[in-house]
């Protein structure tokens, strides 16, 4: 029988408004609540009702869901974004009412409109395991469809519904497993290999073997595309089923797949999805079949063999249900668009001589096609939008905005046309300042390609996932954050160009002050320029000298994080106006790095922008701190191996071995290649194998120069973070070296540490090590004490 609850309603209140300046506290964030934050969940689905009325979107509230295994929980609740509790939201655009679904203690996502706008679909753990809830918007109660369990990982996995709003396409749990069974496709925490079943009179072992590959012109051949992936990748083990909400009946129409992405034809006759096969050889490059699933015949055939992919979800429907188009992604696409022919399978590769890459690093953005199908629009890596048509493959530039990069264009949720208010003769796009600091929404005219400004200014958009239009309202609904403000909902009237906020997550942050960002530039020692994001204290002054430490990921450009709360700051362990309200700078610099010179790169570009913060008056040269996360924690040693001006270094999550010949080397418990495809082609960026460059591996390894090392180093990690190889070698390095280190692991986390009490533990431990060696004087709240324009030293 089913199970129905009642939600949980909140209403607006008159303490809702704004706090004046004059009104904040101008004091240390407390740890307490930098670690009860809520954040938008970025992955998820946002989805404006058919009417326009209410977004439906995933908060991830300032709770932690108990881990056990790095993917998934007990329930089945997936992890890909983190292990904060989920909670499904439905927020009224005009009111502000809030509607919270599922329980709670339960953990509820991805929640989706149905067309008719009378109920929503999304997932919850409910009952101890994660089902498929419907909300009926007549009664405003859910009930659990009976007898599934749901299987998705990443947040975009979501239901999608048929034009009768009682059939729902998503992935479940293979029939006849377990949730245990499934998770136990996983690598555990110690990643230990996988030993057959066996019987008890016969051998148990685990065999691994290689044969012998000639070299071609004296190369090593690229292998063909494995057809076995990598143990993790059992994660998208899946059946894709049609749920009937009408009879409660389930159909299988895959079982036992690694389905990604799947969506409904538009004439409903068809359900596309692609199957995530393996990964080619040495290399980090997903492929994929493209299946498509007859209903009337009720069979699947493959359409497409071997598309380079990214996540699988680079693809989209043409309106006339004949085509799929994607965007060739990954280590060894082009990034060109290509289009498959449902009907015979034909390919056709409309990356035409003159068109850009398409492929914009992240594996998420598909192609969007007109409301007639005859062109299909993508942003190019040059960031203007580009038309090309579907017959001729010809392309030309729709639109280029003088000053901005062009980020996506503006579409209905998990709709595969560009959205319009006037019949397509208008478009909508995200684009960012180039040598600014300011996001905007701009209309772009098809035929002239002029863009105007609707809506421009001091945040940050998200993008990709975090975009819905309304046909009905004329509305654009979409996430902003700046420096002050953890992401919310905003809703823009394409009328009159007038934005509102429609959510308010964190109001407590309004009671206090908080640092302000800004960029600085500088040009690195090879003569490039470069900019950085510069977070200063609350009330800073000019010409006060703070306490400086650098975040820095080598490869990123920081200054982009200019309007980001804290940077990165919906990961509390990771908010940096926890040190900026305690009288800290933060600056995150540009760091581009090249092939096969990261280190030295590092160098060149990092540490003359620590100069440009000193040089103009914000930084005290004697007062530097150095702290990375993940590539940041190397980036973070590559720097203290090359240089004694920081006095103090942190890092978190090391999960990348400072001798990158061993690193090179690691293997996968199932004995498939761990890490060959990251340093040949990847971010490791070695161009090649340790054979072919041995004098990179060497130059770009800081294990040889630890004995260089002078700055004291504490290391965070999560215990459930990999097997923690690299980081115990960092520690046992220095150790024997003599020098000065700290090495904190923290039980049941990942990647970035989410518990409370373990963020909050942390984060006391690097404020401490921080003013210790920096010799700070603190005041009784913790922050530092200036005296003429400087830090006062400790007595």
């Amino acid at each position: 029988m089913a199970l129905f609850y009642g939600l949980f309603v909140i209403w607006p209140t008159a303490g809702s408004a704004a706090v004046s300046p004059a009104q904040k506290l101008r004091e240390p964030l407390p740890l307490e609540v930098a670690t009860s934050l809520q954040s938008h969940n970025s992955r998820s689905s946002f989805d404006l009702s058919p009417d326009g009325q209410w977004v439906a979107h995933t908060v991830a509230t300032d709770e932690t869901v108990q881990t056990a295994i790095a993917y998934f929980s007990a329930t089945g609740v997936p992890f890909a974004e983190g292990n904060a509790r989920m909670q499904a939201t439905l927020t009224n655009t005009k009111t502000g009412q809030v509607i919270r679904l599922g329980e709670s203690t339960s953990s509820s996502w991805a929640p989706v409109w149905s067309p008719d706008g009378e109920r929503v679909a999304f997932y919850s753990d409910q009952g101890g395991e994660a089902g498929l809830w419907i909300w009926e918007k007549a009664t405003g109660k859910a009930a659990r469809f009976p007898g599934v369990i749901v299987r998705p990982f990443f947040g975009f996995e979501v239901v999608r519904w048929m034009s009768d709003s009682q059939r729902l396409l998503c992935k479940i749990l293979p029939a006849g497993m377990s949730i245990a069974e499934t998770n136990g496709l996983l690598p555990d925490t110690e990643m230990k290999r996988r030993f057959p079943a066996v019987k008890p009179d016969e051998p148990s072992v685990f065999v691994l073997s290689a044969h012998a590959v000639p070299k071609k012109n004296g190369v090593l051949p690229v292998e063909t595309p494995k057809t076995e992936t990598i143990v993790y990748s059992n994660r998208a083990r899946a059946d894709l089923a049609i749920l009937n909400w009408r009879d409660r009946s389930v159909l299988r129409l895959a079982e036992r797949v690694k389905p990604v992405w799947y969506a409904f034809s538009p004439d409903e006759k068809s359900v596309a999805y692609s199957v995530l096969k393996g990964f080619e050889a040495n290399l980090q490059q997903p492929i994929y079949d493209l299946m498509v699933y007859d209903l009337a015949s009720a069979k699947s055939r493959v359409v497409g063999e071997n598309p380079r992919l990214v996540y699988g979800i680079e693809l989209n429907w043409s309106p006339d249900s004949r085509s799929l188009a994607y965007i060739a992604s990954g280590q060894a696409a082009k990034g060109q668009i290509m289009v498959v022919s449902v009907i015979d399978s034909a390919v056709k590769n409309l990356g035409a001589e003159g068109l850009p890459s398409f492929d914009m690093g992240d594996g998420e953005i598909a192609p969007l096609w007109d409301a007639d199908g005859k062109n299909l629009y993508a942003v190019g890596q040059d960031n203007k939008l580009w038309g090309v048509e579907m017959l001729s493959g010809r392309g030309k530039v729709a639109c280029e905005i003088a000053g901005y990069e062009i980020r996506a264009i503006v579409s209905r949720f998990e709709s595969p046309t560009v959205w319009s208010t006037d019949r397509g003769r208008t478009v909508w796009v995200v684009a960012r300042e180039k040598e600014g600091q300011r996001d905007g929404l701009f209309r772009i005219g098809v035929t002239s390609g002029k863009a105007q400004p609707a809506l421009v200014e001091d945040k940050s958009y998200g993008v990709v996932f975090n975009l819905d239009a309304s046909d009905a309202t004329g509305t654009i609904a979409f996430v902003a954050k700046d420096q002050q403000h953890l992401a919310d909902v905003w809703l823009l009237d394409t009328k009159n160009n007038q934005a509102r906020q429609v959510s308010r997550l964190n109001e407590t942050l309004d009671r206090f002050e908080l640092g302000r960002a800004r960029i600085i530039e500088w040009y690195g020692i090879d003569g490039q320029k470069l900019r950085g994001a510069l977070l200063l204290p609350p009330g800073y002054q000019k010409g006060q000298r703070v306490p400086l430490v650098v975040w820095v990921y080598g490869g990123s450009n920081g200054s982009s994080y200019v309007n980001r709360f804290g940077f990165y700051g919906d990961m509390p362990a990771l908010n940096m106006h926890v040190l900026a309200t305690r009288g800290y700078g933060v600056l995150f610099p540009d760091a581009p790095v090249r092939e096969g010179r990261s280190m030295r790169d590092l160098a060149n570009t990092v540490m003359p922008g620590v100069n440009a913060a000193i040089e103009q008056g914000y930084a005290d040269p004697d007062r530097l701190a150095v702290m990375g996360q993940s590539y940041g924690s190397y980036s973070t040693l590559a720097l203290i191996c090359q240089t004694h001006r920081f006095k103090a270094a942190v890092i978190t999550a090391a999960v990348l071995h400072p001798d990158l010949f061993a690193a090179y080397l690691e293997m996968n418990p199932d004995g498939s290649a761990g890490s060959t495809g990251y340093y040949e082609h990847g971010q490791g960026n070695m161009g090649g194998t340790p054979w072919d460059h041995a004098d990179r591996y060497r130059d770009n390894s800081p294990v040889f120069l630890f004995d260089q090392i002078e700055t004291p180093l504490l290391i965070g990690q999560g215990a459930l973070d990999g097997r923690l190889i690299p980081s115990d070698a960092i520690f046992v390095g220095l150790r024997r070296l003599g020098k000065e280190v700290e090495y904190r692991i923290y039980e049941n986390e990942g990647h970035v540490l989410n518990h409370k009490p373990n963020v909050i533990d942390f984060w006391k431990r690097r404020i401490e090590f921080l003013a210790q060696h920096l010799n700070l004087k603190l005041d009784a709240r913790g922050v530092v004490i200036f005296e003429g324009g400087r830090a006062k030293a400790r007595d």
